[in-house]
């Protein structure tokens, strides 16, 4: 499975791009019923392009205040996968995206949160990261388990729904090509390519709004 961002350093945050593992902060989830932390979070500026890390099927398309904001499901033929608080969704539903095609853009819609918290590390960029999830399905059956419907209309059931994290996996085990660089980018230079992305971000809306 291909990393959802280039160059992806699976190490914490600034030696690497991870801010949250998946099952940590316990008691921070418990409120949504889980063990932990349900993916994994991933930080890189603001408009970093988000890829397939597989062949894959858009099942779901979702614009949220809450949760992870704007969103995509995807699936393949054995999991589902989630792209969670983008700033620009790329793709529509069912649409069938392959490996490395890009989905969407880095952001920090929905719920999100930027410093230093008791549960998250530092994160620079105003909470922009990307939470990436994955879930182990079937097609559905009627053998128990959690069955559920997804936007196209595709019934699944997931895998090991009651394992404390509602059938969420770690992903890192899957990911392959990752490079492992010898030195992190500056991370002055890194800020300095997030805030421009922001700013055209938002002077094309602004053009937008006025073109209208």
């Amino acid at each position: 499975m291909k990393p959802p961002i280039k160059n992806l350093i699976l190490k914490d945050y600034p030696n690497g791009n991870v801010t949250q593992w998946f099952s940590e902060n316990p008691n921070l989830y418990a409120f949504l019923d889980i063990d932990g932390h349900n993916g994994i979070d991933i930080v890189a500026p603001y408009g970093t392009p988000i890829f397939a890390t597989t062949t894959q099927t858009v099942v779901e398309v979702r614009d949220r205040v809450d949760g992870y904001g704007r969103h995509v499901r995807t699936v393949d033929d054995k999991y589902e996968y989630v792209y969670g608080h983008l700033s620009q969704i790329d793709v529509k539903l069912g649409d069938i995206v392959g490996t490395g095609i890009e989905i969407g853009k880095m952001g920090n819609t929905g719920f999100v949160i930027s410093g230093s918290t008791p549960f998250w590390k530092y994160n620079p960029y105003a909470g922009t990261h990307l939470h990436f999830g994955m879930r182990e399905f079937v097609p559905k059956n009627d053998k128990g388990g959690y069955n559920l419907q997804y936007q196209t209309g595709l019934q699944v059931t997931i895998i090991n729904y009651d394992n404390g994290y509602k059938g969420s996996i770690d992903p890192t085990p899957f990911f392959d090509g990752i490079t492992d660089q010898t030195e992190v980018k500056r991370q002055l230079m890194l800020t300095i390519v997030s805030l421009s992305n922001q700013v055209i971000s938002l002077l094309e809306r602004l053009i937008a709004i006025k073109n209208k």
